[in-house]
């Protein structure tokens, strides 16, 4: 299925390029749709990266929050039992 679309993409890019080197009619219009296409695709690259940053942040603090409660609480609890120790 990769291939196919890989195969295809080149395809259109070839066509796209031998379009504009025969100066067709329509050169202004392939070039503004190159230029909405080459915007786009930064548009979409800037929203993966924005995504990646918060899911890994998010992660960071649910990691924060959750894996280091058990051993807090485990630290608080031999105080606590070294404290009854002494004590007694």
């Amino acid at each position: 299925m990769i291939t196919v679309v890989f195969l295809l993409i080149l395809g259109l890019a070839g066509w796209t390029f031998s379009t504009l080197m025969s100066k067709g009619k329509h050169q202004d219009e392939i070039t503004k749709e190159l230029g909405n296409i080459f915007e786009s695709f930064k548009l979409l690259t800037s929203s993966i990266t924005s995504l990646v940053k918060l899911l890994m942040k998010d992660s960071i603090a649910s990691a924060k929050d959750e894996d280091f409660q058990p051993i807090s609480s485990n630290v608080i609890d031999l105080l606590k039992l070294e404290k009854k120790e002494e004590a007694a």
